[in-house]
């Protein structure tokens, strides 16, 4: 009599026990009791080339984990897909015939020997576990870089493949050289992962920095903790030595102002901000004197900024192809307070001039050289950022003179031997750079009178 699936319903032999087309158990539900298909015979063994013989899916799936490279083999020359057909496993023989055509035969055989329906103590499927189940790296030090090994273990058989991922941005997988926060493996024994600490990430502080690597696998899902103290290092001179933070360094320098302000000017608080992996509160140009401590106050928070007035509301320039020109932005405060400011254009034929700082007021040279658009109308913007992130946009234009092009005075041409070559009729030789200077002021007087 045949047996029909329950489940696909297709017909297979009388003596078949367990469905020829998708492996399902036919005497599932019926009276005589669980079917253990992995120690059930093949209607013929499977023999290995030097004789070892296999009767049934157990000892079949131990054989294979034993001679795994020559069950590799066995995979991609398609006599899995042969043999399974040959004892009425046509589901087997549909994924041997994919797992062959697999590029990584080691992944490969792994899948199809998790389709086996083996018993778990022949067939034990693959489990991740690792090494430490904590990393505690100690103290590190800021900007310094660091590694460790993270060791994966297959407690199983079979591959063990999956990813392992970091949950914040000091911890990537891989060394310098196109690191990521996340790294594909695959292993049958155990693999080693290199873990790098990104020392420019690291941030002193008085408690430890924690993250976690998960490692997501077809054996499980592990999660690794790591710790680092990251231990402050305190100001190591003059009036602010010994501060372990910003607020102590706004104290000291409230204290001090004078002294703290060299401080300020030297670089030295930048460069304490940065040993300890902190990001400096100041950007672009810092001011000088007692401003600077000033500044800094305003970046913390701890004074309001005095309020600042603009005092060109626009910029206006004219002039000749090839002609420098030069005008400035004037910002101020009419409280008794340091001012200071950055400045931005947004058109290449325009540039950022040395800003001037004068106490209570500051001077942006905004330098123009005039493009070759004669006739034309230019126009662009000044950007200024002043105490307490106060920003301002001064918009420019510059007027293309169409009459002709600038003229620049005459240059003398040396050559190697120090002569002179003639020069034009009434022309004149600086004698030095600094007559050069003199003459290119007077010549810069003369435009903007």
């Amino acid at each position: 009599m045949a047996n029909q699936c329950p489940a696909c319903l297709k017909i297979n032999p009388a003596d078949a026990q367990y469905c020829y087309y998708d492996g399902r158990p036919l005497a599932e539900g019926r009276p005589q009791g669980p079917l253990h298909l992995g120690s059930l015979r093949f209607p013929m063994p499977f023999c290995f080339p030097d004789g070892q013989s296999c009767a049934n899916f157990n000892q079949l799936a131990l054989a294979c984990d034993e001679r795994w490279d020559e069950a590799r083999g066995l995979l991609a020359q398609g006599l899995w897909s042969h043999f399974f057909r040959g004892i009425g496993r046509l589901d087997l023989a549909a994924v041997a015939e994919r797992a062959a055509r697999e590029a990584d035969h080691d992944l490969g055989l792994s899948q199809l020997l998790e389709k086996f329906p083996a018993d778990p103590a022949a067939l034990r499927m693959p489990s991740a576990s690792v090494q430490n189940a904590r990393e505690n790296l100690g103290p590190l030090a800021p900007g310094v870089d660091h590694k460790f090994e993270l060791v994966i273990v297959n407690q199983g058989m079979l591959v063990l493949r999956g990813m392992a991922s970091s949950d914040c941005d000091w911890l990537v997988f891989g060394d310098r050289v196109g690191p990521s926060s996340v790294k594909m493996f695959q292993t049958r024994n155990f693999c080693s992962i290199t873990v790098r600490v990104v020392g420019s990430k690291l941030r002193a502080g008085l408690q430890p920095m924690q993250g976690e690597i998960v490692i997501d696998t077809n054996g499980g899902v592990v999660t690794v903790p790591v710790r680092a103290d990251v231990p402050i290092r305190p100001f190591p001179q003059g009036v602010l030595a010994g501060a372990t933070s910003p607020r102590e360094i706004a104290l000291k320098a409230k204290q001090y102002p004078a002294e703290a302000a060299v401080l300020f000017e030297q670089g030295a608080v930048k460069a304490w901000y940065a040993s300890n992996g902190w990001t400096y509160p100041i950007e672009g140009t810092e001011g000088t004197g007692k401003g600077a401590v000033q500044q800094f106050f305003e970046a913390l928070g701890l004074a309001a900024p005095p309020r600042i007035l603009l005092g060109t509301p626009s910029l206006d320039f004219f002039g000749r192809v090839g002609e420098f020109l030069i005008r400035h932005v004037r910002i101020r405060t009419d409280e008794p307070r340091p001012v200071y400011a950055q400045a931005w254009v947004n058109q290449d034929w325009m540039k950022v001039g040395s800003i001037v700082y004068l106490g209570n007021k500051v001077k942006i040279p905004i330098l123009v050289t005039v493009p070759a658009r004669p006739g034309q109308t230019l126009h662009g913007q000044v950007l200024v950022r002043s105490n307490g992130k106060q920003e301002f946009t001064v918009p420019v234009s510059l007027t293309v003179d169409a009459s002709r092009s600038y003229a620049a005075p005459p240059q003398p041409v040396v050559d190697p031997l120090g002569a002179v070559d003639s020069l034009p009729s009434g022309a004149v030789v600086p004698a030095s750079w600094w007559d050069q200077w003199v003459a290119w002021l007077s010549h810069w007087w003369r435009q903007i009178r």
